[in-house]
């Protein structure tokens, strides 16, 4: 699992603006600073007769803004959700997303994403 997540932070890093981190508490999000947090879930869907596995692989993550009046934060947190998508979509993530309702001025997407993991060929398809 360690590989697969260096190399989704190796691809998420490649975003300008873009601060991909573990979670963090909204109490403490910085003005003018986009972020984004996942987690993995990895599950096991089958193997061959040489015990090489396949596994379903489920991200689930939030981009994150502070809602301010000198900007339009909707519109740079969607951009952020279109580069998001195409990074992971290099990786064959399928993404979905979702909006969450602005809390504490704070705007949020939530995104999900799954891929299968083959052994053999240590593949993501």
């Amino acid at each position: 699992m360690d590989e697969l997540r260096s190399l989704i932070q190796t691809r998420l890093e490649e975003i300008q603006d873009l601060e991909v981190s573990s979670e963090v508490p909204d109490d403490i999000i910085e003005t003018d600073k986009t972020y984004f947090s996942y987690t993995l879930q990895k599950n096991y869907q089958g193997s061959d007769l040489n015990k090489n596995f396949t596994y379903e692989i489920f991200l689930e993550g939030f981009i994150k803004r502070k809602e301010t009046t000198e900007e339009n934060t909707l519109q740079i947190v969607d951009n952020a959700q279109d580069e998001i998508e195409e990074k992971l979509k290099e990786l064959n993530i399928k993404t979905s997303f979702r909006d969450v309702s602005v809390l504490d001025n704070i705007r949020k997407i939530r995104v999900f994403g799954t891929v299968r993991y083959n052994e053999i060929n240590k593949g993501l398809i």
